[in-house]
């Protein structure tokens, strides 16, 4: 659909199943239809819960598979399709927030049902033809297309004279965000279910309510209704837009049967290449990606980065924890030279910050790495999954909050800002020597009265290789430390840590990264 801000970018493919599946999971069964016609009905988040339990108590029906009348657009015809600035919501009222639609078509040609809430009162919203202007040739097709596939939230986030995005809900329960100055990268999921597995399952959001706000309010509410083979839920998000904008979720979620593989604050994102893994495919950018690391902030107060890395075939990662104080995918790297992009602009990328506002207890955090050539394909995922299975008939109540932005919590830890690896060479070595070496660079941490780092120690561990050296030095910035190290792997893959000790205590989070062959 035709956008008004560069910061909505192209639509991305998910990789984790494949359009088709998406697109097939995205058709609608009349779930709320008692509110679809007619007066307003009653609501309430409690009303909702009500909804997702009654869904779950019934066996999983299957939405038909009805067709789009404009099915079959291609992505430029897709953009020219326009909304009609006078169908805002809530323009009349002249309410800081507005909300526009987007029409079923191209990668989501099945309709969700909308709905306006206004003093505890739901009101359908009805599809009429003037929502939007379509390409040449398609006038018609938009006569009866008979609802919408998501909708967006628009706020003067950047200037006060200029609505820009700040949200949008559209495709299976996805939906995304952005802080003041970012541009789209990383999206949000409201449940993943076998995610990285054969027979991933995409639990959908089959309808939205978005609550009229009052005027000068600060935050914007929508709710879902969520339904899929496995699980019925209700969601409600309260979305604060600013530096940072942030998502408080409030998720209550009912299976139908024992769900052991879900994935909870879900989220997907890009690395095709960046400083440590670039190709020699003569692109002319030298890193491409919408996020760069797994950030981790663990129940025993641990700080981890993992670097993500585009590997040669599936990978699949987790990292154990009990009652997780936070965890995302950021995007650190903020120098435009770092990816040479001016159109993509990969440094406005914003992460995603996962904070739990209850004890999550144990559980892992898990990482999903898909081998891609593609920058259009959301090759990264990572999501909460709890120890305990959920099981058929019980209530699983989740509340969490989703930083889009820069990182919320910084910590006094030194922190990474950059990885590097490449291969030793080995003068006269036929085919080199098979021996490796990172660098990784630390902000945040002062030198010793000499400028150096003499009192400064590399503790680190490896797995599957051997360590030949390792070194701290200073590096050309403020409060900048270069640590190093090479080493011969054993195997195909080799597991490494590294973090920095000053007198036997750390002052720099902990860098893992898993290097393959």
């Amino acid at each position: 659909m035709a956008d008004d801000t560069p910061r909505s970018g192209a639509p991305r493919r998910d990789v984790f199943a494949g359009l088709a599946a998406l697109a097939g999971l995205m058709a609608v069964p009349r779930l709320a239809s008692a509110q679809a016609e007619g007066a307003a009905q009653p609501f309430s988040q409690e009303s909702l819960r009500a909804q997702a339990r009654a869904l779950a108590a019934r066996p999983y029906a299957p939405p038909p598979q009805g067709r789009s009348q404009l099915e079959g657009l291609s992505y430029d015809q897709y953009r020219q399709i326009r909304f009609n600035k006078a169908r805002q919501l809530w323009a009349p009222e002249g309410l800081a927030f507005r909300a526009e639609f987007f029409p079923p078509a191209f990668m989501y040609p099945k309709p969700v049902e909308l709905f306006e809430v206004m003093e505890g009162q739901a009101r359908a919203i009805a599809y009429a033809p003037d929502f939007f202007t379509f390409p040449e040739g398609h006038q018609a097709s938009g006569e009866n297309m008979g609802g919408f596939s998501g909708l967006r939230l628009l706020w003067p986030i950047n200037r006060p004279d200029v609505l820009d995005e700040i949200g949008v809900f559209q495709g299976a329960s996805y939906f995304r965000s952005l802080g003041k100055g970012n541009y789209y990268g990383a999206s949000a999921r409201g449940l993943a279910i076998g995610t990285g597995e054969p027979n991933e399952e995409f639990p959908v959001f089959n309808a939205l309510w978005i609550e009229r706000p009052a005027a000068g309010q600060g935050f914007v509410t929508v709710h879902a209704l969520m339904d899929s083979p496995s699980v019925a839920g209700a969601y409600s998000f309260k979305i604060t837009p600013g530096q940072n904008t942030v998502y408080e979720v409030d998720a209550a979620i009912y299976p139908r049967k024992t769900i052991d593989k879900g994935g909870v604050a879900a989220m997907s994102s890009m690395y095709l290449f960046g400083l440590s893994d670039r190709p020699d495919d003569h692109d002319f950018r030298t890193s491409v990606h919408d996020s760069d690391g797994l950030a981790m902030w663990t129940g025993r107060g641990e700080r981890i980065w993992r670097p993500l890395a585009n590997p040669k075939s599936l990978r699949l990662s987790s990292f154990e924890d009990d009652s997780p104080r936070g965890f995302g995918l950021l995007q650190r790297e903020r120098d435009i030279e770092a990816y040479g992009d001016l159109e993509a602009r990969y440094d406005k990328r914003p992460g995603i910050w996962v904070e739990p506002l209850e004890d999550w207890g144990p559980g892992r955090v898990h990482l999903v790495e898909i081998a891609t050539r593609k920058e259009t394909d959301d090759n990264i995922a990572i999501f909460w999954r709890p120890i305990e299975p959920w099981k058929a008939g019980q209530e699983v109540t989740l509340r969490y909050r989703l930083h889009f932005g820069n990182e919320p919590y910084p910590s006094q830890l030194a922190r990474v800002r950059r990885t590097r690896a490449g291969e030793i060479v080995q003068e006269g070595a036929a085919g080199g020597s098979g021996a490796r070496m990172f660098t990784i660079d630390f902000e945040g941490i002062a030198p010793d009265a000499t400028g150096r780092f003499e009192d400064v120690e590399a503790e680190m561990e490896i797995r599957g290789g051997e360590l030949l050296w390792r070194a701290v030095g200073p590096y050309p910035a403020p409060n900048a430390a270069r640590a190093a190290f090479g080493f011969k792997p054993t195997g195909r893959e080799v597991e490494l840590m590294l973090r920095l000790k000053r007198g036997g205590q750390p002052v720099s989070e902990t860098w893992r990264h898993r290097w393959s062959g």
